[in-house]
């Protein structure tokens, strides 16, 4: 309850001036708001509650009145015209896109339109729970706790790609000007003392690598030994914690549209094929639709109750043509 009453006030907060009253722009919104759901009880619907809402529009949960089918009904401006024709493409092209591929769209059944609104009615669909947001996405608001670690951990060639990266991209060797046949050999070392080391969190794969690089490398002092095992965590952590789906697509560099974007590997996101088939669909939509995705992140995907299938909710900035 206490949520609540916060939440309200948050948004009260937001949609009144100084003065208490209701800035124009603003209430113009409410009143299609109210609108739309006349409309929708006009057609048979009865508005259950609310679900979300955002920059740009607002979410409810309908019950169609007859059969008793409840769907989610997404309420925008007629001025969001890119984001109508977003939908109103998703819900003529997904019966010709191989189902692979289709199933992480909405299934929109209908737009309606009137009073300055369009309603989009799609299916109901049901949040991403906390641990496979924070595995997929890297939720703040998760919890600590997930199987990530865990997963990457049990798969050597997973191992083995961390630590390559980590010998690579460490700062402090870098420094040093090591040779090509230097680098070889610390990782080599590395890489076979990280994948037959028994592991149980990232600690442990930090320190296995550090004993094989110090056991391999002389370091000029203690300081600079202290540095690389700074820097070495700082990098082995960035690829166990990095979403493996990107939160912001990338805008022009189509050639590098793929998991390095989001700083997952390619054999780590391999542990997670339910990301992998997100990442295919999005390149499947860019090159074979002309349909660029854009912002697919944690609040806009979510997952249907039966199949389990993730599906991008919020195809508003997704782009074709020039916008």
């Amino acid at each position: 309850m206490k949520l609540l009453l916060e939440n309200w006030r948050e948004y009260l907060n937001e949609d009144t001036d100084a003065t208490g009253a209701i800035p124009p722009h603003l209430l113009k919104k409410q009143n299609r708001q109210k609108d739309a759901k006349a409309l929708l009880e006009s057609m048979g619907f009865s508005v259950r509650r609310e679900l979300g809402r955002g920059a740009f529009g607002v979410v409810y949960e309908v019950e169609n009145n007859r059969t008793g089918e409840r769907s989610a009904a997404k309420v925008v401006s007629d001025e969001s015209k890119r984001e109508i024709e977003n939908y109103t493409f998703a819900m003529e092209e997904k019966a010709f896109m191989p189902e692979e591929y289709a199933k992480y769209l909405p299934d929109v059944k209908q737009l309606i339109t009137g009073g300055g609104s369009t309603i989009i009615l799609m299916e109901l669909l049901e949040p991403l729970d906390p641990q496979t947001a924070q595995e997929l996405f890297a939720a703040q608001d998760a919890p600590t706790a997930s199987k990530k670690p865990e997963k990457i951990l049990k798969d050597p060639e997973a191992v083995a790609e961390i630590v390559e990266k980590a010998i690579e991209h460490n700062r402090i060797l870098d420094q040093m000007r090591l040779t090509p046949e230097q680098y070889s050999e610390i990782t080599s070392v590395a890489v076979n003392a990280a994948t037959q080391a028994p592991l149980s969190d990232a600690d442990d794969l930090i320190n296995t690598i550090y004993g094989a690089v110090v056991g391999a490398l002389t370091f000029q002092s203690p300081a600079i030994s202290r540095a690389f095992e700074k820097a070495l965590k700082a990098t082995v952590l960035y690829y166990f914690d990095k979403q493996i789906i990107p939160v912001h697509q990338p805008e022009e560099d189509e050639d590098h549209y793929d998991t390095w974007t989001s700083g997952g590997l390619p054999k780590t996101s391999a542990l997670f094929p339910e990301a992998e088939g997100l990442m295919d669909a999005m390149k499947y939509f860019m090159q074979d639709k002309q349909w660029k995705p854009k912002d697919v992140h944690i609040n806009n995907v979510m997952r249907r109750p039966d199949t389990k299938d993730f599906v991008i909710v919020d195809l508003g900035l997704f782009s074709r043509g020039i916008y």
